[in-house]
């Protein structure tokens, strides 16, 4: 089955997909059309909202095509693609924060730029043609074709994204920062969301906030209801039922966990953040608060993914085995040590997040 449905992207990507782009070829370029398209998120991603914001009060225009294949259905997915491809050739620019085959599966027109925003932040784990979990052998044409432009948090992982991408030649990585990091600079942003999380978790009040964000395993297929017990979530338990803190779990949108507010949101409310492998970490950065990296599955994630940076030598207290969080998380809040290693950190992978990324990438956009 595996195998099929990888014979069938191949197949849109390298026949069906660019006969659509062909067919409406001979239509114009519209220099003031922007697409923003996405097909993981029935609505605008969070990490899209800021730029879409600021594209709507332009006087250019712009168009949605947002749709997740995992809720959608496959055949209606194709159509939204196909849709896509129609409209593909006549934009000016069109803005992805992550994987969309329609993008690559052609020769685009030369005045098309197309802006990969990407959907986070620094290089952590690996990704991309550096991983077979993303792209796995035997996948024949490259997904991250045709981009324009791929933002980046700062000088340290162009090298990263140039080898996941395959993209060295073109020169097209910029770090010009990650538009959804202006938030973290919004203190309007900041107050809403901690009244939001004072309003919808009440017990929180008067205790340290502790928040527990692993990274996406990849299990985005099971269905609504089925809830896997993650690693470390057992000692995740343990800790929640400590009344010196308020333990909250934020985990992937596709792992169906109900969760009203989303891991950026609670960034901006958490006192300390554990995390295991992903990079929600460099966000987390601009802050300035304790981090734990805790990893019971060390061994085998890293033999089976992979990492860009040296896990041991991360900006926080690292935990590769199974342990009781408590001791950890007490004497981390006792006594932060981390804070020299988090500003070398936050200078070498975040320097281009300034609060003002989003004005560049549209600056970029409007020409």
């Amino acid at each position: 089955m595996f195998r099929i449905r990888i014979i069938f992207k191949m197949l849109c990507q390298h026949v069906i997909f660019p006969l659509v782009y062909f067919v409406n070829r001979i239509r114009p370029v519209d220099k003031k059309l922007i697409i923003l398209a996405d097909s993981h998120h029935e609505q605008c991603p969070e990490h899209m909202t800021y730029l879409r914001k600021a594209l709507m009060e332009s006087d250019y225009r712009v168009e949605e095509c947002f749709f997740d294949i995992y809720t959608l259905g496959k055949w209606e997915a194709f159509k939204r693609m196909v849709s896509f491809m129609a409209k593909y050739p006549t934009a000016g620019t069109v803005v992805i924060c992550d994987y969309f085959l329609p993008v690559a599966s052609c020769n685009k027109k030369k005045k098309t730029k197309v802006v990969q925003l990407w959907h986070g932040c620094g290089a952590f784990k690996k990704f991309g043609y550096n991983s077979k979990e993303d792209i796995p052998e035997g996948y024949v044409g490259n997904v991250h074709k045709n981009y324009s432009l791929v933002t980046v948090s700062g000088d340290a992982p162009i090298k990263a994204f140039e080898t996941a991408m395959v993209l060295g030649a073109e020169n097209v990585i910029k770090p010009i920062g990650i538009s959804f990091t202006d938030r973290l600079y919004d203190e309007d942003y900041i107050g809403l969301c901690r009244d939001k999380f004072r309003f919808e978790h009440p017990n929180a009040v008067g205790k340290k906030v502790v928040l527990w964000a692993p990274t996406f395993r990849g299990n985005a297929k099971k269905k609504k209801g089925e809830v896997d017990v993650l690693p470390g979530e057992n000692y995740i338990d343990l800790l929640m039922a400590d009344h010196k803190y308020y333990v909250i779990k934020s985990t992937h949108p596709h792992l169906h966990r109900e969760n009203t507010m989303t891991t950026s949101e609670l960034l901006c409310c958490a006192d300390m953040l554990i995390t295991d492998y992903s990079s929600v970490f460099f966000e987390y950065l601009l802050l300035d608060k304790p981090i734990i990296f805790f990893a019971p599955d060390f061994d085998e994630y890293s033999a089976n993914r992979g990492f860009y940076l040296d896990y041991k030598e991360l900006p926080g207290k690292v935990l590769t085995l199974d342990t009781d969080l408590h001791t950890h998380v007490e004497a981390l809040f006792s006594n932060d040590q981390y804070g020299d290693v988090r500003e070398e950190y936050r200078t070498r992978y975040m320097s281009a997040c300034d609060g003002c990324s989003t004005k560049r990438i549209v600056d970029y956009i409007l020409g």
